[in-house]
């Protein structure tokens, strides 16, 4: 979900040390430290990974001090996802009372719906035709965005205004343009934004960060997977399995916070340290998968089944469908 992180960072040009936890592979951890600028320690490693995701002592419970850069780059998460002083689910901590039993209840209503969608049930005909190769990309994700607010409203109607607000608070999350930003903040806008949105599920803010970065992450799929109905030999040889397996998209990285001092994976480690997992790096390869939504984490995906359905679903209108 969070783009470039470190091209704010300037580490090499300010002459900031960099240690390497590993240095058998590319896949190692990294942690740019300087006392008072910048404790930021990036992971890429799959396994790695997962030991952090799980480890009790890094949270989304985020202290909002210390190095300068952590400070910049927490206040700009929490002021992004966060609406009328609420938080968004995503970056609740572990403990905060109702985020599991909501996360549960969401996992639970939307697996309702898997059976139905995967078989490809008729609303999903749209996106299967824009796959097959006829519309153009703002179609798809207004049609995208449309699926995912009937989730949270059966009436939500995706406008041009809806997926403006959506690209607006998704391309805040990645900018690195402090001055379009700091106009953006000035203005007004971007609050906005997340208010065009919030009105439109009944304040859900779990269903406002559906339409922004869920939206994304699903549009996304289906370009990958109209590539593939593009190629005849593939659409006919291809299980759907690998179709979707193929689709699936991770945010780019997820932020975890040291709880406490000490040191994991031989990387040390400072209470207040900012972990960014690579999950789009580190959940290529069919045994990662599980990464795509951190399946075996207590920050699992609630959405994971629906989001598979979708894209079976539109696979199975699509390859039903005359071949061309």
């Amino acid at each position: 979900m969070l783009k470039e992180i470190d091209q704010e960072n300037g580490t090499q040009q300010a002459g900031l040390e960099t240690i390497s936890a590993h240095t058998m592979s590319d896949h190692s951890m990294k942690r740019t430290y300087f006392p008072g600028i910048t404790d930021i320690v990036v992971v890429a490693d799959p396994e790695e990974i997962r030991t952090i995701s799980n480890d009790s002592r890094f949270d989304r419970d985020f202290i909002v001090g210390g190095p300068v850069r952590n400070v910049q780059l927490l206040r700009k998460i929490l002021r992004i996802f966060s609406f009328n002083g609420r938080l968004f689910s995503i970056i609740l901590p572990r403990t905060n009372p109702g985020r599991a039993a909501a996360q549960e209840e969401l996992w639970s209503r939307l697996n309702v719906k898997v059976d139905k969608v995967k078989h490809g049930l008729a609303e999903l005909e749209p996106l299967a035709v824009w796959v097959r190769g006829i519309g153009t990309e703002e179609k798809v994700d207004l049609l995208v965005q449309q699926s995912i607010g009937r989730l949270f409203v059966e009436t939500f109607t995706a406008t041009e205004e809806s997926l403006a607000a959506a690209h607006m608070v998704l391309e805040a999350v990645s900018s690195s343009n402090v001055l379009k930003m700091l106009g953006w903040r000035i203005s007004g806008r971007l609050e906005r934004a997340k208010t065009l949105l919030a009105s439109m599920v009944n304040g859900d803010l779990t269903g406002v960060n559906a339409l922004i970065t869920a939206r994304q992450l699903i549009v996304d799929g289906l370009h990958k997977m109209r590539q593939l109905a593009a190629n005849p030999a593939l659409r006919s040889s291809i299980t759907t399995d690998a179709a979707v397996d193929e689709c699936l998209i991770a945010p780019t990285n997820v932020v975890r916070q040291a709880k406490t001092s000490g040191e994991v994976s031989g990387c040390p480690f400072r209470r207040g340290s900012l972990f960014i997992l690579e999950l789009g790096s580190a959940s290529k390869g069919a045994a990662n998968r599980d990464l795509v939504f951190l399946s075996q984490s207590w920050s699992h995906c609630p959405a994971e089944k629906w989001v598979r359905a979708l894209l079976e679903g539109v696979w199975t209108r699509v390859s039903a469908a005359p071949k061309y």
